[in-house]
């Protein structure tokens, strides 16, 4: 039902995630993450609504990313219906795909990178998400948008898109945490929010307020 793309910057010790679907509120049910820890995408026919925090729980216990995912989707018994992927605070990636997720099921892993998808109409989607991030020339959060928009000409979700979101933490930054839930273009209107981020007089107040290494 879903596409997503998570990412870590080894530089600025950031986390970042996008991620787009054919249902509504994508942002509140798929993406998590935790500036400290590391970030997560849980999805699927069936989605987990618990996967999402407890593998980062799971991380912040001083385990890898892939073995939190393969404890957490080994517990439970509906896992074949469920997508589970996360990265943690060294930029080790780890994915579960359940095998009942309806029609094509595909992900992609490297350091530093995590990309998956449900309920895709084929196989070029993944990698064209891939080239849409690697390929962009702005920061992050545009990087992430492109992969969107790349993955979703490329076919993207059998049903269309009706929802889409970013999530942007770390220890140096305030978080950035857009969500448009209910749209015929969620990625272009998710575009327009960013695009109000960059606002001069906005990211000037985000400056001023508070992160963890600067109180």
């Amino acid at each position: 039902m879903t596409f997503s793309i998570l990412t870590f910057d080894p530089k600025y010790k950031t986390f970042s995630g996008a991620s787009v679907t054919g249902n509504i509120c994508v942002g509140a049910w798929v993406l998590k993450a935790d500036s400290r820890v590391g970030i997560s995408a849980s999805q699927g026919s069936e989605p987990s609504t618990i996967w999402g925090e407890d593998v980062l729980e799971l991380i912040n216990t001083g385990i890898t990313a892939k073995k939190a995912v393969d404890i957490i989707s080994d517990q439970d018994p509906k896992r074949n219906f469920r997508q589970l992927s996360a990265i943690d605070n060294s930029g080790n990636p780890g994915i579960f795909n359940g095998n009942l997720n309806e029609l094509i099921i595909d992900y992609h892993v490297e350091k530093n990178i995590v990309i998956s998808g449900n309920t895709l109409k084929n196989k070029n989607v993944i990698p064209a998400m891939l080239a849409g991030f690697k390929n962009e020339e702005g920061n992050t959060s545009r990087k992430l948008i492109k992969a969107l928009e790349k993955g979703h000409e490329a076919g993207g979700d059998t049903r269309g898109i009706n929802s889409a979101a970013i999530l942007v933490v770390g220890n140096s930054r305030t978080p950035l945490d857009l969500r448009v839930d209910d749209s015929k273009n969620p990625i272009k209107e998710l575009n327009n929010l960013y695009n109000k981020t960059c606002d001069q007089h906005y990211s000037q107040w985000m400056k001023r307020l508070p992160t963890r290494s600067n109180l």
